[in-house]
C-alpha cells in the first residue's frame, strides 16, 4: 500500500485517505482500488486499481492526453472513455444523475391516516371498482390521527389515473390495475426523501439471532422471492424495499410495507404462504401481474437489526449454487448498481464509516438454482 498525502484519522490500516486538489473532495484506497468521495456533491464513485492511479496522476497535473502517449499500447475507445471520465472526476465532475425531489409543504395540514417509519401521511383513496388494490399496499401500516406531513392522491387524467404528492404530480396513465402499485412507489418515494437515515439502498434485509442479511440486486434478479422464501423458513423481515441504513449503530430499522412478488413467484411460494393465494393482483406498467405478500407480526417482529452480512443473489436455474466473496470495492460496485442514496448532507466521516463498514462486513454474490439451497447457505452464514 502506498503512503499517500493523508492517511484516515482513527482508521486501521484497510483505508486511507488523499487530501486533493478539490475542496470537499477526497480520494480513498483500499486495497489496490480506490474510492473518490465529494462531500460538496454528495456523491462517489469506484475506481479500479489502475483508475486510482490514473486518478492521481491527473490530481498532479497530468491530462488523458498525457496517459494516452505514455502508454506504449493502443487504447481502445473504452478506455479513453474511462479515461476522460475519471478526468473529470479530478476536477470534481461527476456522471449526471437525476436531481433529488422536492415536493411543496402542505398548508393547513390534514389529518393523516397512516404512518410509514414515523412519518405520518394521507392517502385519499380513489373511488373506482379497483379501489381495494389502493387500500392493499397500505394494510399493514399503522393508523395514526397526526397532522399529515405528506398527502398521496389520485386523480382522473386525460388518460387514465394520475398519482400525486402534496399535488405534484409524479405518475400519470395508469390504469385501475397499476393504481395500487402507484400508491406503493408513492409510499417508497416519500421514504427516500422525508426518512432520517444514513444510506438507502434497494435492496430487502431479513435477520435471523444475532445475523442481519441485506439481499441486494437489481430488478428482476428474484431478491423478493427469495426474502419471502427465507421468512417461511423462520427468518425474520425488516424491509423488502427500500433498506435503510443508519452507520452509528450499523443497523437496519423495520418497515411496514409489503414484499411485491411477481407472477412467476406465486407457484413457487405457494406451498410456503398459503395467504398468497387469496391476495389481489396489481398490474405493472410492463403487464407483469404482481401479488403483495404481507407477513404476520411475528415474521417481522425485529425492530431493527445491525447489518453483518450483505449478498448479492441471483438466481440461475439451470446453473449451478455457487458462494464468492466479494472485495469491498467489488461490494461498493454491487450495491451502487442495485441502487444507492446517500442521506442529505453526507459529511466526510460518515463516508469514512460506510467505507469501513464494507471493510468488515462479510459480502458475496450468490448464484443459487434453487431456493431450498440458497436458504441453506444464507442460513450457514
Amino acid at each position: 500500500m502506498c503512503a499517500l498525502t493523508e492517511a484516515a484519522a482513527d482508521r486501521n490500516s484497510r483505508l486511507w485517505r488523499s487530501a486533493t486538489r478539490l475542496p470537499r473532495q477526497w480520494l480513498y484506497q483500499i486495497g489496490d482500488d480506490g474510492v473518490v468521495f465529494s462531500e460538496e456533491h454528495n456523491r462517489f464513485a469506484g475506481l479500479d486499481a489502475a483508475g486510482r492511479s490514473a486518478y492521481l496522476a491527473f490530481d498532479a497535473g497530468a491530462t488523458p492526453e498525457d496517459l494516452i502517449a505514455n502508454d506504449s499500447s493502443t487504447r481502445p475507445a473504452a478506455s479513453r472513455d474511462t479515461l476522460e471520465t475519471i478526468y473529470a472526476l479530478s476536477l470534481g465532475i461527476f456522471p449526471t444523475e437525476d436531481g433529488s425531489v422536492e415536493w411543496p409543504p402542505l398548508h393547513n395540514p390534514p389529518i393523516a391516516n397512516i404512518t410509514i417509519h414515523d412519518i405520518p401521511l394521507l392517502v385519499d383513496f380513489p373511488s373506482c371498482p379497483d379501489e381495494e388494490l389502493c387500500h392493499d399496499v397500505f394494510r399493514s401500516c399503522p393508523d395514526t390521527t397526526k397532522p399529515a406531513a405528506y398527502r398521496i392522491s389520485a386523480e382522473r387524467a386525460t388518460a387514465g389515473w394520475a398519482i400525486h404528492i402534496n399535488g405534484c404530480e409524479i405518475l400519470s396513465s395508469l390504469t385501475g390495475k397499476q393504481l395500487g402499485l402507484g400508491f406503493l412507489h408513492a409510499a417508497r418515494s416519500v421514504l427516500y426523501v422525508a426518512s432520517h437515515y444514513d444510506i438507502a439502498f434497494h435492496a430487502a434485509m431479513v435477520s435471523s439471532g444475532d445475523r442481519g442479511v441485506m439481499l441486494s440486486a437489481p430488478r428482476e434478479a428474484g431478491k423478493s422471492t427469495l426474502s419471502a422464501y427465507l421468512v417461511s423458513r423462520g427468518f425474520d423481515l425488516l424491509a423488502d424495499e427500500p433498506t435503510l441504513l443508519y452507520l452509528d449503530s450499523g443497523c437496519v430499522s423495520s418497515l411496514s410495507l409489503p414484499i411485491s412478488l411477481k407472477e412467476k413467484s406465486w407457484a413457487v411460494l405457494r406451498n410456503e404462504r398459503i395467504d398468497l393465494g387469496q391476495a389481489p393482483i396489481h398490474v405493472r406498467s410492463d403487464g407483469i401481474q404482481i401479488q403483495l405478500l404481507h407477513l404476520p407480526s411475528e415474521c417481522g417482529s425485529a425492530l431493527s437489526q445491525r447489518l453483518t452480512h450483505i449478498v448479492f443473489p441471483e438466481y440461475c436455474p439451470s446453473g449451478m449454487t455457487r458462494l464468492e466473496q466479494m472485495s469491498p470495492l467489488q461490494t461498493l460496485s454491487l450495491v451502487n448498481e442495485a441502487g444507492i442514496i446517500l442521506g442529505r448532507h453526507f459529511p466526510r466521516d460518515k463516508f469514512e464509516a460506510f467505507l469501513e463498514l464494507l471493510c468488515t462486513t462479510p459480502a458475496y454474490r450468490l448464484s443459487y438454482a434453487s431456493l431450498s439451497e440458497a436458504f441453506s447457505i444464507i442460513a450457514r452464514l
